[in-house]
């Protein structure tokens, strides 16, 4: 008992001391965005988002801006980002950061060098949105308030993440991933594109925040292509979603198919499965795309009795080929306009066919621009809402 006592007394200082490098919340300023704009007299022109943490409590709130943005020039983001403090008067911790927003002409130029630094450095974490600032500078994204996440970089990340989950629209890229797609020979990178729609001046003002119709808002905008680190250009929000399809990423979404002329019915579609074969034969590569999804009637402009089992049969039938037109559509694009496999197809050719790929694998997005690929969709139509038969066929009679 005495020496158990001797052993606590000796050890208990070092368990009561607490984190030898613990810091205040009065002391530190947590970052939430990123923007890295190419500068005038330096390399990069780097701004920061520090939240005033006060103001995003609707409790606490007084009125003031719920976040400071400050930039610097610089020939390296790591030492702009620990230079803030000739502005700023709290220590920044980036571990929380939610969004990276690289401005479209550093992107164009591929000055993407501080992912190193971003992927090397311990504080940083590898849960943040990267997106692709289109058509403004990445700092605009970083100044528009919004009235329900006043922080612009939370109310992307959350943004995103809500349009992931009922949508698609969003690849979900993270560093991890950015950095596998630039290292491998049968991928090329894409980010999610954002633009604001509005005035991005009067959006940095507390008055945006107060208005019914704000006068500028931050909207996911489309896809953008890489060809390594270059940006090459942008397909739209339905050939993201196509994109999220191809790559079996894709959650929930709606889609809306005719059924007549001038007519149409939306389903509502879930439990998607894609699988992706690849080989070389005779000097072509080979793709097969084979999709399976369940979705139930969410909606119908035409008059139909889903009493029947053939008109279920007639409408599984029409999904299936819209679906397979959509993702035909945007592979044929892609091919055509950027002739660059950012669908990973080289990566399934070289699992399944190793020799063969081996063989080509410098010259892989040229096959692929010349590749055949097959798309074949499996749709089951699982139900039809609270009803049958719509009161559309009444109405017709």
């Amino acid at each position: 008992m005495k020496k158990f006592i001797f052993y606590l007394l000796l050890f208990a200082p070092s368990i009561l001391a607490g984190c030898w490098d613990q810091r205040e919340l009065s002391q530190i300023t947590v970052v939430t965005g990123m923007a890295i704009d190419k500068g005038e007299n330096g390399k990069y022109l780097l701004n920061v988002e520090g939240i005033n943490a006060q103001e995003l409590n609707n409790r606490t709130a007084s009125g003031f801006a719920p976040s400071i943005v400050y930039g610097l020039e610089g020939n390296s983001v790591e030492e702009l980002s620990q230079k803030m403090n000739v502005a700023m008067s709290r220590d920044l911790i980036y571990s929380h950061m939610k969004t990276l927003i690289i401005g479209e002409k550093v992107a164009e130029d591929g000055m993407l060098e501080f992912i190193d630094y971003l992927e090397r450095d311990r504080e940083i974490r590898d849960d943040f949105n990267i997106l692709v600032a289109r058509g403004v500078k990445a700092s605009d994204i970083l100044k528009v308030t919004y009235q329900f996440q006043k922080s612009s970089p939370l109310k992307l990340h959350t943004q995103i993440q809500s349009m992931v989950k009922m949508w698609g629209g969003d690849p979900n890229v993270r560093l991890n991933d950015l950095i596998e797609a630039l290292t491998s020979t049968g991928r090329q990178p894409v980010i999610a594109a954002v633009s604001i729609d509005g005035d991005p001046e009067k959006g940095q003002s507390a008055e945006n925040m107060k208005k019914v119709t704000p006068d500028a808002i931050v909207t996911l905008d489309s896809l953008a292509i890489f060809d390594a680190l270059k940006l090459k250009g942008y397909i739209s929000l339905n050939d993201t979603r196509n994109y999220l399809w191809i790559e079996d990423k894709l959650k929930r979404t709606s889609l809306t198919v005719p059924c007549k002329k001038g007519l149409y019915f939306d389903a509502k579609i879930y439990n998607t499965k894609t699988r992706v074969d690849g080989k070389i034969n005779n000097g072509s590569a080979k793709i097969s795309l084979n999709v399976m999804a369940e979705a139930f009637l969410d909606g119908t402009q035409c008059p139909a009795d889903f009493s029947k089992i053939k008109v279920y049969k007639e409408y599984e039938h029409r999904v299936a080929r819209q679906i397979e037109k959509n993702l035909s559509y945007t592979i044929k694009k892609v091919q055509r306009d950027y002739k660059l496999d950012i669908f990973g197809f080289g990566e399934f050719v070289r699992r399944q066919d190793y020799k063969n790929y081996k063989a080509i694998e410098n010259h892989w997005d040229e096959y692929f621009s010349n590749s055949q690929v097959d798309v074949k969709v499996v749709v089951r139509l699982r139900r039809t809402g609270i009803r049958t038969k719509s009161f559309l066929t009444d109405l017709k009679k």
